[in-house]
């Protein structure tokens, strides 16, 4: 937890947009993920098919399974809207 803190005193302005940047994106991932899970899962199938054939696949995931991913991708997000809020309250 000390270490925490003494990388938040790190943090500069110029921090800032890229941690934005990064949480926006990773929040609308996130709540795609949550709110149109068999997109997310139709999508990745096809990625996996054309990068390797016979790899794992996600559609041999439950849609409960997505969709916690994507609260987890989400409570990321709040990380990197905490970044950016630290970057510019510097």
């Amino acid at each position: 937890m000390v270490m925490y803190f003494y990388e938040v005193q790190k943090i500069s302005p110029s921090d800032a947009p890229a941690a934005l940047v990064k949480g926006t994106g990773f929040l609308a991932f996130g709540l795609f993920m949550i709110l149109r899970p068999n997109t997310v899962r139709e999508n990745l199938d096809r990625f996996a098919d054309r990068w390797k054939q016979g790899s794992w696949h996600p559609y041999r995931m439950p849609v409960w399974g997505l969709r916690l991913a994507g609260a987890i991708v989400v409570a990321m997000a709040t990380l990197f809207f905490l970044i950016a809020y630290a970057g510019f309250n510097s």
